[in-house]
C-alpha cells in the first residue's frame, strides 16, 4: 500500500508539474512575451481561459501531491 500511495503522489507531482508548464508555454507563444512567463508567479497576466485552466488545474494537482505526502508520511513514518 505505501508503495503504491508513492507512485500516485509521484506521478500526480509530474502531471501537475507538465500542467503548469503546459499552460505557460501555451500563454508565451500566444501573446510572444516570454519575458511575462518569467513575472507571472508574482504579477498578473492576461491569461485566456485555457490557459489558466492548465496553470490552475497543475497546480492543484502539485497541492495534493504536497498533502498525500505528507499524509503518506503521517501514516507511514
Amino acid at each position: 500500500m505505501e508503495m503504491t500511495v508513492f507512485w500516485i503522489e509521484k506521478s500526480i507531482l509530474v502531471f501537475g508539474i507538465l500542467s503548469v508548464m503546459w499552460g505557460v508555454s501555451l500563454y508565451g507563444r500566444r501573446s510572444q512575451d516570454w519575458k511575462g512567463v518569467v513575472t507571472m508567479f508574482y504579477k498578473r497576466i492576461p491569461m485566456v481561459v485555457s490557459e489558466y485552466k492548465w496553470y490552475r488545474l497543475g497546480v492543484a494537482l502539485i497541492m495534493l501531491a504536497v498533502i498525500l505526502r505528507i499524509g503518506s508520511l503521517i501514516i507511514w513514518p
